[in-house]
Parts: C-alpha cells; sequence; structure tokens
C-alpha cells in the first residue's frame, strides 16, 4: 500500500516530469526555426540561432526540475520522520546533516535496496547543489566504484544509459535529458522501497489514533464521530479520511468506520 506520504511525492515527481517532456516537445519546433513567437505574448524573444537557444533553454528546464524533484525528495524523507512510532534509528537519520546524509543513513536501515539506488540518489542531490549553488562536492569514490561495477545492469535496466558519461557530464557540469529521466526512474524506485519498509500502516484503531495524534487532527475527527445519525456520521467520516488520509480510501476506511468509536477510547 502507498503511503500518503509517497502519494505526494510521485504526483510532485510526475508533474515534474511532465513539465520537462512538454517543454521539450515545444522546444524541438524552436530548434527547427518552425516558431514564431504569438504577437499577444508581452516577452521580448527572438533566436538567432534557434538549435542553441533550444539547447540552452532544455537545460536551464533539466537543471530547474533537478531542483523540484530534490525538494520533493526531502519532504517525502520529512514525512517519514514525521511519521508516529518510529525507531530512534529512523529518527536519527531524518535529522542527519545535508541530504545526501539522510539518503546514506535512511538506506542503511533498508533491506531491499539495488546496490546502485543509492548512489544514483545521492549524484541527484550532489549535481542539484551543483546547480544552486554552484558546489564543488564531487561524489565519493566508494560510490563512484558502486556505478562502475554496476555498470551493465544500469544499461540494461535504464534505457541503456552509460553511467561513466552520466559521471563525466556531472562532473563538466553539464546534465543531459537522459541523465536526469535515469535519476529520476531510480529515485522514484528508491522512495517506493524506502516506502514498503520504512512507512508505519494503519492496521489497527490503535495505530490509527496514533496517526491522528501525530497529525493533531484529534479535535476534528471527535467532531466527525459526534455528529448524530449513523448516516451522517457515514458521511463526515468518509470527507475526513479522503482529505487526510487517501490511502485508506475503500475496504480499510469502512472497516475503521466499524470501530471508530474505538479509536478514541482512551482520548
Amino acid at each position: 500500500m502507498e503511503s500518503d506520504g509517497l502519494k505526494v511525492f510521485l504526483r510532485s515527481v510526475g508533474n515534474a516530469v511532465y513539465s520537462v517532456n512538454t517543454i521539450c516537445v515545444g522546444l524541438d519546433a524552436v530548434s527547427k526555426g518552425s516558431v514564431e513567437k504569438p504577437e499577444d505574448l508581452t516577452i521580448s524573444w527572438t533566436a538567432t540561432d534557434p538549435k542553441q537557444a533550444s539547447i540552452s533553454a532544455r537545460s536551464f528546464a533539466v537543471r530547474s526540475a533537478l531542483v523540484f524533484v530534490e525538494e520533493a525528495l526531502l519532504e517525502y524523507i520529512k514525512y517519514i520522520g514525521s511519521c508516529p512510532d518510529q525507531p530512534s534509528k529512523i529518527l536519527a537519520a531524518v535529522k542527519a546533516d545535508g541530504a545526501a546524509k539522510k539518503i546514506e543513513e535512511l538506506s542503511a536501515q533498508v533491506s531491499n535496496l539495488q546496490k546502485y539506488w543509492m548512489p544514483i540518489v545521492v549524484l541527484l542531490v550532489r549535481w542539484r547543489n551543483q546547480v544552486v549553488h554552484n558546489s564543488s562536492n564531487s561524489l565519493s569514490p566508494s560510490f563512484r566504484n558502486i556505478l562502475s561495477e554496476n555498470s551493465d545492469l544500469i544499461k540494461d535496466k535504464h534505457a541503456a544509459i552509460d553511467i561513466a558519461q552520466t559521471l563525466s557530464n556531472f562532473d563538466s557540469k553539464k546534465i543531459t535529458l537522459k541523465d536526469f529521466t535515469t535519476m529520476i526512474s531510480v529515485t522514484i524506485r528508491y522512495v517506493r522501497q524506502l516506502d514498503s519498509e520504512l512507512s508505519p500502516h494503519i492496521t489497527s484503531p490503535e495505530s490509527f489514533r496514533n496517526q491522528l495524534d501525530a497529525r493533531e487532527l484529534v479535535i476534528e475527527y471527535k467532531n466527525v464521530i459526534g455528529v448524530n445519525g449513523t448516516v451522517k456520521q457515514k458521511k463526515k467520516f468518509d470527507n475526513f479520511i479522503r482529505s487526510n488520509f487517501p490511502s485508506l480510501i475503500g475496504a480499510q476506511s469502512a472497516e475503521l468506520f466499524e470501530v471508530r468509536h474505538d479509536v478514541l477510547r482512551d482520548v
């Protein structure tokens, strides 16, 4: 089951990727010189070299999207840390200094990661820092070795990408669309695995109550189940679940409604 945090992450990343793809399609027409600025578009724009203008704009779009994706990743990590009943090791990992360190320490708590996933997610973070801060932080030799050792697997799993070329692009501060899409693909797989192993799921009235406490929704929930009449309560309850716990919509929501008063029995 996908957590609410994962759903938000996937939606954010999906929007970013779709926007980049749309921009690239439009820029292809620009590169061919087949586009003119509409008269009602109140901007200044000319292209003496349409092909170079398109290449430059595409690079800007990819770099901008990279920043957006890393922010979505950090929001997901924050979500993991906010879930109730998390072990101390998870909380410590979420509070680690810097995005790359958070990823390294969270990865140590997950058992079923492909060996090359974590280095590529860290590469995404390093590349984002390069774009935003002109950072000179490189990818560690150990991570580079892992990527080199798994280059054939990466090529097989990710559209024949040459990971050595990707690392060369990183070192020379130029990102390609293929670099971007590969890092996004790996990051999505990585976050899905984190979610399956680290995100606490609601399996009982007690775990639901813990989620209500953690998200400060107890008072709102009391108002929902305090409505007179089962039909009205059910309608309010369904709206509450839809707004706050969309991953529970369906059979699990119906089961929780049957024990709705037990959830706050001791509160």
